[in-house]
Order: structure tokens, then C-alpha cells, then sequence
């Protein structure tokens, strides 16, 4: 039975009514569910559904938002999305009864869904030989300067630092960034480009290598260290990079593509720098077996001294003896350190020499590069085109010699005329004489 007297809509009206009501009801709404239809067209904007047993939501993330994420869902991922449901695509449709949710963020759903999309990742990555042990590069075993990735505020910097002092002191050149939130990845990716590429011509010293750091966490907490853009800039670094994320349990993707893994931070500084302790201990070893060498070197020539010094005449032993005599003497005399200090000075004299040696080799550079500099504009201020600026001209005949008397110009009646704007081609009609 059909009724008369309801009232009448129009199509908009429907559409713009139910559009109001769907967004006053729900508005902002979080919404678990399987990801299906999953499509990335060139616009940069991403589409997708998500469903469960029962029903399907489409879904859609803006260009501005996508640069934002960071998670990227997979084909069959269950996922939380974040977002305002409303219809039609929100206001680029608004004619559409269709509904659909407007995605600000996107969640795995539970550590079980970040271990498999971590599985599935790390297979793709190892397939592109990006995990491969031939990409690997050493550590500098003396580094002079290091540069550090992680968050400005926590312990870890702290403590790598401290540790640094404690062992091998050198420079530190901190790159300030999130380790965990949205746009950490993004970040943590902008700094290793950035010690690789923004440093080179600047004041600082690029850095000998990279240790990109932060604490323990779950899985939740470490997945930026997980995000292909930050794998992807740990392998293409031209500098050694040392990952120092979590505790010795906790394993990121940045772990099996970085050139090392330390267990924790504080580990990190140990595994990239010696123990000056230990290089002081090794440095007297050193020294010690350099005296014992020495000592032993001559105790030997003296022996064969002796020994030559049996077969010669009584006159040659008496005076071979007395050279015996006076070595002894002198090697009795001998002074290591004072031979230390001695050799110290001949260096630091050298030195010396080297610095006034460049700095006058650098000075008369630059006086002969000024002297060039005066010639050439001496010799520009003298030459004829600097008087065709000031708006004379020079006539010339067709062999280019400048003409400069009725001569140059009889067998020959086609001139050129040059000035400081151009060269005039002309034809000589008459002569006359001054």
C-alpha cells in the first residue's frame, strides 16, 4: 500500500541528510578489520577495505596523509585504522550514498600481526640481498669523529657519550631525532642521508661512522627500526653504520642490514672504539721489546767483536780493545728517554717547519693570484674594447687588419665596422681626403 502523505525528499536531500547523521553519530571512530582491495595509484592517495566475516568498510588515506604513516599495510593484514567516518569520500563526492572512513592512522592490529607483516618484510628485504654479508663494511678501528642518531632527551645519549669518554675519547656529532611516533622512520632516514650527503663542504667533519641508538621497547615502541625507508637508508650509507636499538633480545630490520649490532647502546661505543688503557699497556709492551731489541742487537755485536778480536795481531787487539773500551762507555751512557725527547723534538721541529712551509707556499699563491687579478684588469682597462664602451668604433678591412689609411682599403672597398653592440658589414662609396 503505498502512502500519500509522506513527505518528499530529493535525492541530495537524502544524501545530505543521511551524510549528517552518519557523521554526528560516529564522527571520529578507530575500526579493526582485515585489509582487502588494497590499491596505491599514482595519485599517491591509498584505497582499500576493510572487512571482517560479516561486512566491508571502504577506506582511503589522502596523499598528505600517507607521507605521514608510519605503517603501510599489506593484502591481508589485520589492521586499526583511525579516521572520520562519514560519505562519499568526504566532501570530493559528496553526492554519494556510499559510506567509508577517512583513514589519520593505521595500527597493526596486536603483536602477533606486527611479527608477521616483521616475517613477510624481512623475507623481501633478504631476497634483495640487502641483508647480504658482501654489503657489509668495516669499522674504522681509530675513529676521530662519530655520529650519533636518537632522541636529544634520553639516557642513551648520555651513556654512549659517557662511555666514549671513558674509552677513546673523540668528537660527536649528534643527529636529534624521534625513535619511536608516526614520523620517526621518516626522520630517522632524513638524518643518515644527511650525515652522508648534507655534511660534505659544511664546518662539521663528516663522520667515520653512524650509531643509530634507542632503548628497549615492544615491539610497538622499536618498529620504526623496522620501516623499509630506514633499512633502505642504513644500506645505501656510504659511512659505516653500527645499530644500537633495544636490549641484547630485542632484534630490528636495521639489525641484520647495519654493518654491525651491538647488544645495547652502551655497548655500541664499545664495540666502535679501543680502550685507550689497553692501547697505553700495549704501547709500553711495545716499547719495552723495542729496548730488549736493542740491548740484545748490541750485546750480539759486541760478542762478534770479541770473537774477530781473538784472530787479529797484539797490536790490533789493544786497539780494538780500547774501542771496546770507549763503546761501552757510550752505550753505558745511553738515555733512552732523553733519545724519546730528542726524537720528540726533531718531530715537533719538522712540524713546525711544514706549517711556515705551507703557510708561505698558501701566501705567495695568493699574491700571484692577485697579481693576475691586477694584470687582467689592467690589461682589460687597456684594450681597444674598452674604448668601443664608451661608444667610438674600430673599422677594419676584410683580412681584419685595422685600417688606418686610404691604403688598406684601395683594392679592397668592403670594410667591417666594430663596436661594443656589433660588428656592421658596409661598402666604401667614396674617399676623400682630409
Amino acid at each position: 500500500m503505498v502512502r500519500e502523505n509522506i513527505k518528499e525528499y530529493t535525492v541530495t536531500e537524502i544524501s545530505t541528510s543521511i551524510k549528517e547523521t552518519l557523521e554526528d553519530n560516529f564522527g571520529y571512530v578507530k575500526v579493526r578489520g582485515e585489509v582487502s582491495g588494497l590499491s596505491k595509484p599514482a595519485s599517491g592517495h591509498v584505497y582499500l577495505n576493510l572487512k571482517d566475516e560479516n561486512a566491508i568498510i571502504k577506506a582511503i588515506a589522502w596523499r598528505s596523509t600517507v607521507a605521514k604513516l608510519s605503517f603501510m599495510p599489506d593484502e591481508g593484514l589485520e589492521v586499526i585504522c583511525s579516521g572520520r567516518l562519514t560519505t562519499g569520500y568526504s566532501d570530493r563526492y559528496p553526492g554519494r550514498s556510499d559510506y567509508s572512513i577517512i583513514i589519520d592512522s593505521i595500527v597493526p592490529a596486536g603483536e602477533g600481526a606486527l611479527m608477521a607483516l616483521l616475517e613477510q618484510r624481512k623475507k623481501k628485504l633478504m631476497s634483495e640481498g640487502i641483508f647480504d654479508q658482501d654489503h657489509k663494511k668495516p669499522l674504522p678501528l681509530y675513529p676521530e669523529t662519530i655520529g650519533i642518531i636518537t632522541s636529544p632527551t634520553g639516557a642513551v645519549i648520555k651513556d654512549i657519550i659517557h662511555r666514549l669518554e671513558d674509552r677513546f675519547p673523540c668528537d660527536v656529532i649528534l643527529w636529534p631525532a624521534p625513535v619511536q611516533g608516526d614520523d620517526a622512520a621518516h626522520l630517522i632516514a632524513d638524518a643518515l642521508n644527511g650525515f652522508n650527503n648534507s655534511l660534505k663542504g659544511s664546518e662539521f667533519k663528516v663522520p667515520d661512522l653512524i650509531i643509530v641508538a634507542r632503548g628497549g621497547g615492544s615491539i610497538e615502541d622499536l618498529w620504526a627500526f623496522n620501516e623499509e625507508i630506514v633499512v633502505r637508508a642504513v644500506f645505501a650509507s656510504e659511512i659505516p653504520v653500527l645499530s644500537a636499538v633495544g636490549h641484547e633480545t630485542d632484534t630490528t630490520l636495521i639489525d641484520f642490514v647495519s654493518d654491525l649490532r651491538a647488544p645495547t647502546p652502551t655497548a655500541a661505543a664499545e664495540l666502535c672504539t679501543p680502550s685507550k688503557d689497553e692501547l697505553f699497556i700495549n704501547l709500553k709492551d711495545l716499547q719495552k721489546d723495542l729496548r730488549d731489541s736493542i740491548n740484545s742487537n748490541l750485546e750480539n755485536k759486541l760478542s762478534s767483536f770479541k770473537n774477530l778480536s781473538d784472530k787479529l795481531p797484539v797490536s790490533l787487539k789493544l786497539f780494538i780493545k780500547s774501542l771496546l773500551s770507549e763503546f761501552k762507555e757510550i752505550t753505558q751512557s745511553l738515555n733512552y728517554r732523553i733519545l724519546e725527547e730528542q726524537v720528540n723534538n726533531f718531530q715537533q721541529k719538522l712540524i713546525s717547519k711544514f706549517d711556515k712551509l705551507n703557510s708561505s707556499t698558501n701566501l705567495f699563491v695568493e699574491n700571484m693570484r692577485n697579481q693576475i687579478n691586477y694584470n687582467e684588469k689592467l690589461l682589460e682597462s687597456m684594450s681597444y674594447k674598452s674604448v668601443l664602451n664608451r661608444g667610438y668604433s674600430v673599422t677594419k678591412n676584410l683580412k681584419n687588419r685595422v685600417i688606418k689609411s686610404k691604403e688598406d682599403i684601395e683594392n679592397d672597398t668592403n670594410i667591417i665596422i666594430e663596436t661594443s653592440f656589433a660588428k656592421i658589414s658596409a661598402e666604401v662609396k667614396e674617399i676623400k681626403d682630409e
